[in-house]
């Protein structure tokens, strides 16, 4: 399967550059990566099937998709400061002010999670080559998937991130704040946080599946930005002396 993230939001964000009224690029992204947060639960008994289907749509990635979204809003002006670049500084801390109308919200998530479907069929499945007629493993001696998973997930990420570049730039928002005080706070509880996640995740139900590791992995690494971002600020908070508490 292509890389969920970023490689899945490049067929998104061209969405949000050519018109950003008409979509909210939060959950667009939040779309293009729903269906495999399935994978979470992968090897104990509350995994989750279907998920990847036209029904799943509806009833997993919608509603994962806008509980991503709103998450997303939330954690946005904790992490965003220490993320590299004042581009994706700005890009993600912009999240957090811009909310479309729920029609737009509800219906960008929608759509992200079609492509994502979209795409893995067309990685996964060579039955669209053998309709125009190209029988790639008579030609080849490899099977479609094992070519088209891993070129679509390179040239995904390096379209995703410099899309997101593009969009930075577009939107002013380049001029970003520069990351505040307590650097040091902040990058020992992210790793600290990060080697406890990835130390815990062998130990998981399947955790042989590349796909369960490695959604399982990304939610570490976001968690571990988190909490980061929130030791750091909980680290510049003022402190109350003695005379303040008279």
């Amino acid at each position: 399967m292509p890389l969920t993230f970023p490689s899945h939001l490049a067929a998104v964000l061209p969405l949000k550059l050519w018109r950003p009224r008409w979509f909210d690029g939060v959950a667009l992204a939040a779309g293009a990566v729903s269906p495999d947060v399935a994978y979470l639960a992968a090897g104990t008994r509350f995994e989750v099937g279907g998920n990847h289907t036209a029904a799943g749509l509806f009833w997993w990635c919608l509603p994962v998709a806008l509980g991503y979204a709103w998450l997303a809003r939330r954690c946005a002006a904790v992490v965003a400061p220490w993320l590299p670049g004042r581009a994706t500084t700005g890009w993600v801390a912009d999240a957090r002010t811009s909310v479309p109308r729920w029609w737009i919200t509800g219906g960008s998530a929608l759509l992200g999670a079609v492509t994502h479907l979209g795409w893995d069929h067309l990685t996964h499945t060579d039955g669209w080559l053998r309709a125009l007629g190209v029988d790639w493993y008579a030609r080849t001696g490899l099977h479609w998937w094992t070519v088209a998973d891993l070129s679509s997930t390179l040239l995904g990420a390096a379209v995703a991130v410099d899309l997101a570049r593009r969009l930075a730039r577009r939107h002013g928002m380049v001029n970003g704040r520069p990351a505040p005080g307590g650097p040091a706070v902040f990058g020992g509880a992210a790793v600290a946080t990060a080697l406890g996640g990835v130390a815990l995740l062998p130990a998981l139900p399947a955790a042989g599946q590349p796909a369960a590791t490695g959604v399982r992995l990304l939610h570490v690494l976001a968690l571990a930005l988190l909490v980061g971002g929130l030791a750091a600020r909980r680290a510049r908070r003022p402190r109350r002396g003695r005379s303040d508490r008279k």
